[in-house]
């Protein structure tokens, strides 16, 4: 009888007692893989965000809808992560998640620079109706280049430019002319084009529009209104100086813009009491530091008097062709020196890692500044120990995708840095940089092309929009307010939305 049991046990027993295992280990397994995965979720950039029932119910509707956008382009053959912005342009236009995301609160666009802000097609029209207004219609040579806008007296025009209104009149295909030579565009992925000589002609083409002052006042109300009309509430521009003038009084002091500047703000105010607006005075990479000591200077000076309106300093330009920014390191140890002088802090906002470079060094210097944002910072993903600095010293990066994508940094926007810097815990932001060079207006599409391509959800683009406000250069009691204006803002986008998508 015993030999029979122990018959049964062999046959039956020893395979229940491997399943037994087999099912410990697949449960072992699978904890171990649940527990993983929230710790991956538990360091990234919005892992303190908590979303309400109705967010929730948002969120689920937006899934299914990139859902379907990406079927659709599938079905009809449109390669959507093998195209340029400019070729998707009109299929993000039609598409109805862009007119949700157009209804979103977009709180603060931190970063954008003069002469980028305003629709380009709004600013041919603007500058003809000034009979004041000329273009350059030669080949390009050393001072000025074919289709270059100006202001001139009578009498004092330079050979080679034409009235704008004359030549439009005459030659009505010109406008279409020059509406491309003041756009860059990316028409394929795959063609090579030295972009940054191309974008440099763009804000060459209109530099001596912008300080004729009648004109300048007039650029940036229209600018201050597209980005209204986008939902967004506060702005922080890279301003460079130039000194305005008109032909009655001549130059003006370089406060004038700024006072200026303060009065179309006011006008914007009337109907956007919320409004608000920063400068982030800018000089650029490739001057030297004897130069740079000077723009400090003047910055100071400038923040001395108008203490809530100039936030910080930055240094623009190619950053494969300028200096480094340890290459100014003198200038940067002086700061406190200027501080104590002028009796004001003058935080840095340096554009830093504007590359796909391992060579470019430029990300190093920030963990070591006063920089509490970073412009682009796209080769920060190559220093892990730098990485791991800045989210621990809690600083923001300004992320403009698309702008990033024309200039040739990014191809297939799937594979932008900024995924890797999220979900690593680095804080971000979406800005649009020169918006109006690359053919468009205000944030929407920079946060279209990040929620599709970046399979961002509710929780991410909440954190993105908030940290906009949270990490501007507004003072504790201008974000509070501001705070407390995009929350009201926010919930009333989510009730209208989950009203209106079914």
């Amino acid at each position: 009888m015993m030999r029979k049991y122990f018959t049964y046990i062999l046959l039956f027993g020893f395979p229940l007692f491997g399943c037994q295992n087999k099912v410990a280990e697949n449960s072992t397994y699978q904890q171990n893989w649940m527990v993983l995965e929230q710790e991956n979720k538990a360091l990234a950039f919005d892992a303190d965000m908590k979303l309400s029932d109705a967010e929730i119910t948002l969120d689920k509707k937006l899934f299914q809808m990139r859902k379907q956008l990406l079927a659709e382009t599938d079905q009809q053959k449109i390669s959507l992560f093998n195209s340029s912005f400019n070729q998707l342009k009109p299929l993000i236009e039609k598409s109805k998640l862009y007119e949700v995301i157009q209804s979103m609160p977009k709180g603060s666009l931190l970063h954008t620079h003069s002469g980028g802000i305003t629709d380009v097609k709004w600013l041919i029209t603007a500058a003809r109706k000034y009979k004041e207004c000329y273009v350059y219609d030669q080949a390009d040579h050393d001072q000025f280049i074919f289709g270059q806008l100006a202001f001139f007296e009578e009498g004092k025009v330079p050979k080679g430019f034409v009235s704008l209104d004359k030549k439009l009149a005459s030659n009505p295909g010109f406008e279409k002319e020059l509406t491309e030579l003041l756009i860059l565009k990316r028409d394929a992925l795959c063609g090579y084009t030295d972009y940054w000589i191309e974008f440099e002609k763009r804000f060459k083409r209109i530099s001596l529009l912008l300080p004729y002052r009648p004109f300048f006042k007039e650029y940036y109300l229209k600018g201050f209104q597209d980005l209204v009309k986008d939902k967004v509430q506060h702005v922080e521009i890279r301003f460079v100086f130039d000194e305005l003038y008109d032909f009655k009084h001549g130059k003006y002091p370089l406060k004038t813009s700024i006072t200026d500047l303060q009065d179309v703000v006011k006008e914007i105010q009337k109907t956007q009491p919320q409004f608000g607006l920063k400068l982030i005075y800018s000089s650029f990479k490739f001057l030297d530091p004897k130069s740079i000591e000077k723009q400090l200077e003047i910055a100071f000076e400038l923040k001395k008097e108008f203490p809530d309106m100039i936030s910080g300093f930055d240094l623009v330009a190619d950053e494969a062709a300028g200096n480094s920014v340890y290459s100014f390191r003198e200038n940067w140890v002086k700061l406190n020196e200027l501080t104590k002088k002028y009796g004001v802090k003058m935080p840095l906002f340096l554009h830093a890692g504007e590359s796909n470079s391992v060579f470019n060094k430029n990300i190093l210097d920030i963990s070591t500044l006063d920089n509490p944002r970073i412009g682009h910072g796209l080769n920060l993903i190559y220093f892990p120990k730098t990485m791991e600095l800045i989210r621990k010293q809690n600083k923001l990066v300004e992320v403009s995708p698309i702008s990033n994508q024309i200039l040739g940094y990014v191809s297939d926007l799937r594979n932008h840095p900024a995924r890797v810097l999220l979900s690593n815990g680095i804080q971000c932001s979406i800005s649009s940089d020169d918006p109006s060079v690359y053919g468009y207006e205000g944030l929407s599409y920079d946060f279209w092309v990040a929620f599709v391509y970046w399979e961002l959800d509710v929780k991410a683009l909440k954190k993105l929009v908030f940290n906009s406000v949270n990490y501007s250069s507004m003072n504790e009691s201008e974000k509070k307010e501001a705070v407390k204006h995009l929350n009201t803002q926010w919930n009333d986008f989510i009730r209208k939305m989950n009203l209106e998508l079914k």
